[in-house]
């Protein structure tokens, strides 16, 4: 029988970015299912959408990931994606990847657990349904974090599933620790200068201002070094978003009854 594979993504911040991921993920593989949640499908023009409400924090992602994708999911493997982690190099697709169950960049932060970075990340449905069927209310812990921490030892000893060993997730994925080789994608706000290094306006112009102040420490380092001009464009979208921001006494006014 056939491997299949789903490509998954859920956003409903970034709806540009996270078109502009999916579309580079599709470049050069194929894909048997097309899974995107978002809130704005008029914004997916020649893509199919799930339709669901807008995000309102990291719990509501946690759970559509852990929970909704269980019920949609046809495919026997899902390369989930985020308008930050998606394909760099789709010749470093590896058949090794469908032996295994959990894929995702190594956490070198983390020794007892090397491996599940979930950002851009390769689950099979086996463990998507085993996962889909543990407490979880998406609260104070991450779904990669519920899934390689909390349940790795249940996944692995109840349902046989094999999480990646450190060196084909190095070869899968890089996020905090850059390898010596290509990595078929990256996961990672702080690699985004990088990537889009000839698009760096249309970056800017997509990034929520939201995004671009909480992790204004990484991002700013990571335009200084494409350019001098790359941080000065950086700098000054990121004060015309704050001077666009009502005082709070505005903010009060406006806020309604």
């Amino acid at each position: 029988m056939a491997h299949t594979r789903a490509l998954v993504i859920a956003d409903t911040e970034q709806p540009v970015l996270a078109r502009n991921a999916v579309l580079a993920s599709m470049r050069g593989l194929h894909f048997d299912q097309l899974l995107v949640y978002s809130d704005r499908p008029d914004l997916w023009p020649g893509l199919p959408v799930v339709t669901v409400p807008t995000m309102r924090g990291i719990g509501d992602y946690n759970r559509l990931i852990v929970q909704r994708l269980a019920e949609d999911l046809r495919a026997d493997h899902a390369l989930v994606v985020q308008y930050d982690g998606f394909v760099l190099n789709p010749g470093e697709f590896s058949p090794h990847f469908r032996h295994y169950d959990y894929i995702g960049a190594p956490w070198p932060h983390l020794p007892d657990t090397p491996v599940g970075n979930g950002g851009f990340s390769w689950r099979s449905r086996r463990l998507v349904e085993a996962a889909a069927r543990q407490p979880y209310d998406g609260e104070g812990l991450a779904e990669d974090l519920f899934i390689c921490r909390q349940l790795r030892g249940l996944l692995e000893q109840t349902h046989g599933l094999r999480f990646a060993p450190a060196a084909i997730a190095a070869h899968f994925s890089v996020e905090s620790v850059p390898p010596p080789f290509p990595t078929f994608g990256f996961h990672g706000v702080f690699h985004l200068p990088a990537v889009y290094r000839e698009q760096i306006d249309f970056l800017l112009q997509h990034l929520s201002p939201r995004t671009m102040a909480r992790w204004q420490p990484m991002l700013r380092p990571a335009f200084a070094r494409i350019s001098a001009d790359a941080v000065a464009r950086f700098d000054a979208r990121l004060s015309a978003h704050a001077q666009a921001q009502p005082l709070p006494e505005e903010a009060a006014c406006n806020a309604g009854p």
